[in-house]
């Protein structure tokens, strides 16, 4: 079943200038269960993507499709959101809660039911569990990033968004949620935006966009054993926005 589908999309933010496009044509496509890896610099349209799966932003041109929908309206867009986990950059927990109260608060807000069960299940796989009485402010930043996870993870969601899930992390933690995403393989169908060459070692595919396109393509861990690049496939035919 595919859960992500973009077909050329193209994506404008207008500035006083007259507008920048952060995605220009792209296409691809994510699977049940696939883990896709998206790499780039900074600015290069790797959040940008993501935003577009939230309905956050809308293409200029080009169609996405999120669980078979089109996230075009806010209504739907909701109702989308409401079945993915977005870790973000910056993070959401709020201070004056525990992690624990953090995840009752977010589940409460998405109108899902909390599986207390799962959520200790979960802490225990991510070795938190000790940590969910305290405070955000009071953790590491390897555990704050976990107990986002955690908190992402809690409602059982159809499709992880990961922004960056390793940055700022030291080489010890990073490894720790690189090992923690790879337990969730093929548990839940996972999007991760990033800079960490790590990562590759649990995805299914690699794409690497810059400039808001993308460049090319490489298989992961269940495609081609050489990793070789191969050329992203684009509809030329159609009309390219100014």
């Amino acid at each position: 079943m595919t859960v992500v589908e973009f077909k050329d999309v193209f994506v404008k933010y207008e500035t006083y200038t007259g507008g920048v496009l952060a995605l220009r044509g792209v296409t691809f496509s994510l699977n049940d269960r696939e883990v896709l890896l998206i790499m780039g610099p900074s600015g290069s349209g790797k959040t940008t993507i993501l935003k577009a799966i939230l309905g956050l932003v809308q293409p200029i041109h080009g169609t996405v499709k999120v669980f078979g929908l089109k996230p075009k309206d806010e209504k739907r867009a909701l109702a989308i959101r409401r079945r993915i986990g977005y870790l973000t950059q910056e993070g959401r927990m709020i201070n004056e809660l525990t992690v624990w109260e953090n995840i009752i608060f977010y589940a409460k807000g998405r109108g899902r039911s909390l599986n207390e069960s799962l959520v200790r299940e979960l802490a225990e796989e991510l070795n938190i569990k000790t940590i969910l009485d305290k405070h955000p402010d009071q953790l590491s930043g390897g555990e704050l990033k976990r107990a986002e996870l955690l908190m992402v993870l809690s409602d059982d969601p159809g499709l992880l968004l990961l922004d960056e899930p390793t940055s700022m992390l030291d080489a010890e933690n990073s490894e720790a949620v690189v090992n923690v995403l790879s337990a969730l393989k093929g548990r839940v169908p996972m999007i991760i935006t990033s800079h960490d060459p790590r990562l590759q070692k649990i995805t299914n595919k690699t794409l690497e966009i810059i400039g808001g396109e993308l460049k090319g393509a490489r298989g992961g861990t269940a495609s081609s054993s050489r990793g070789e690049r191969v050329p992203v496939r684009r509809d030329e035919s159609l009309h390219r926005p100014g």
